[in-house]
Formats: structure tokens, sequence, C-alpha cells
């Protein structure tokens, strides 16, 4: 049984989440505020930014596993980017006390009403207003962050505020939706690590004054169509996906019998087996998917991210 059993049935979700947002087949959201589904093992919509779902609870099981893989012990220090609801935290204080949590989200509203719920069921963790890309120098340093949404690049701020030997868990995915949970520990100016077995994955990192890309226009001017024999949609196969890296402004989606890839300048669309493309978007795939074949079709143990100076590198063992 996880060491996380007590909090897990200790800390009152439907006081954090009184209500949620379920999608119609249609694709209309309706809130709702069932205790069935809150206390089910679901990641749970909470909160939208116009059209867009912007935070969410993230499925109980999930956030245990996380925890688990931090090893956390008694007068452990811990920072988590993505305070949401403040269900985390929650089971953070109630574990290490209340004095130990730290916790900071973009949204000012999220946080105030985090905090006053918290309070409300007795827990006071520091919990502030801030781009999670800075972290929280002010109280570092921690013995473990924790990301509970995706970034594509692990900032520096976040390894200069861990303490040497302290671990850093992430949602690594630097374009696409590609990547996967990654567990590092620093040594010095250095992160290394490796991915969480199991496939996770979380809503991007929100920053102040972000702009949505503009649709890529498909010009079929100078397209060329082609066999493929790669499978679709490519992001169900999520490491060759990830392996493909592609570009950091990618959109993707799918129609009712195909998918598409486009950023800026490149495109694809992928339809019955056949590709018409502007670019090298599927290209890229194919090659990530025939190497991914070619070793073995290793899982996501097998890789692992080191974070220096220098960039991020992935490698495989």
């Amino acid at each position: 049984m996880s060491d996380w059993h007590e909090a897990i049935t200790s800390v009152p979700r439907h006081v954090l989440v009184p209500h949620f947002y379920l999608q119609d087949d249609d694709g209309t959201w309706t809130r709702a505020d069932d205790w069935d589904t809150i206390y089910s093992d679901t990641t749970l919509v909470t909160t939208f930014d116009g059209p867009q779902a912007v935070s969410s609870s993230t499925a109980p099981s999930i956030m245990i596993r996380m925890l688990d893989a931090l090893h956390l012990h008694n007068g452990h220090r811990v920072l988590e980017i993505g305070t949401g609801t403040g269900y985390n935290a929650g089971l953070l204080s109630h574990r290490l006390g209340s004095d130990h949590v730290f916790s900071v989200d973009l949204d000012e509203t999220l946080v105030d009403r985090a905090r006053e719920r918290l309070a409300s069921i007795g827990y006071t963790p520091t919990l502030v207003a801030r781009d999670g890309e800075k972290g929280l120098p002010e109280h570092a340093p921690y013995d473990r962050i924790i990301a509970t949404c995706a970034v594509p690049e692990i900032p520096r701020a976040w390894l200069e505020q861990t303490t040497e030997g302290g671990l850093i868990l992430a949602d690594y995915k630097p374009s696409g939706d590609a990547g996967n949970l990654v567990l590092l520990e620093r040594r010095g100016d250095v992160a290394k690590g490796r991915f969480l077995p199991e496939w996770a994955g979380f809503m991007p990192m929100r920053h102040h004054n972000t702009t949505t890309p503009p649709h890529p226009v498909r010009d079929r001017t100078n397209a060329r169509t082609r066999a493929t024999t790669a499978p679709q949609p490519p992001w169900d196969h999520p490491v060759p996906w990830f392996l493909a890296r592609m570009p950091p402004n990618l959109t993707y989606g799918h129609g009712p019998d195909y998918v598409f890839l486009a950023t800026g300048s490149e495109w694809c669309e992928v339809r019955e087996g056949m590709v018409t493309e502007h670019g090298a978007l599927w290209t890229r795939f194919e090659a990530a998917y025939e190497q991914w074949r070619t070793d073995g079709e290793p899982s996501w143990s097998r890789f692992g991210l080191t974070v220096s100076p220098g960039g991020h590198e992935v490698w495989m063992r």
C-alpha cells in the first residue's frame, strides 16, 4: 500500500473540487458536482479561460505515483509548480506539515480560492501567484520540486532552487505534447534522471501575455502525396512521437478519417495510408518510428534526460 493512503483518505477532495466540467459528445462542457465522480480515480477539468480548459484536478492514482517517485521524508521542503485546486498541496501538507509545502500558480484567483479552501480544512501551505517558470526563490532551497504542468524545458531556476541531491519531477514535453514525466536529481549545475515507466500528461504551463500561434495555411501548391506505413495518429505511439522531436510550435489534430501536423511553414495530412505534405514533418515521425522499431521498441524506462547549462540531452540505455 502506498505511503500516501492516509493522506488520500484524509484530505476531502470535494472541498477543494466542489464542482467540475464534463464534455458531452458534441464537445459541449457541462458543470457537474456529484460526489461519485469527485471521489473516483478521474482527472477533473475545473477551470476555463474562454473555450480553453486551463486547470484540472489530476486523477489521484497519478498523483500518488508521482508522490511515491519523489521519495519524500519528514522534514523535506517541497515546491509545487501549478497550485490548481490545491488538492495536491493538501496531500503534501497532510504528510509533511503545511510549513514544509510551497506552491505557485499563474492565476491569482485560483491561488486565492485554493488558499481559502485549504484553510477551511486545516492546511496553510505557502501559496503564491507567480509564473511557475521562476519558481519561488524567496523560500528556497527545496528538497523536492514537483510540476503539475507540462514544460518544453526544465527551467534553470528550478535547478538553482533545489538542494544538492534534491529531486525534480516534471512533465517534460518539448513539442506537440510529446514527452513524459521525468525524475531528475540535481548534482551541481546538472540535473539527470530517467523518465517514469508509465506515460502521463498535464496541461501546459501558462505565462502572462502568451499568444496562440495562428492556424497554419495548408498551401497545396508545392505539396506532394505519397504512401506511408507509419501508424496514425502518431501520438498513440508516445515514445517514437517524442523521439521525432517535432518543432516547438507544432500544432496537430485529427478529423473523421485523417490526422494533420503543421507549423508556420510545414504541414502534412495523413489519410488511409497516404500522406500529403509540404516539408518534412511526417518524415520526422517515420524515421523516429522505424528507428524505435529497429532498437526493439524500447519503453520509457530505457530513456533519460540530462539538463545542463549546455541544454537538454535525451539518452537511452
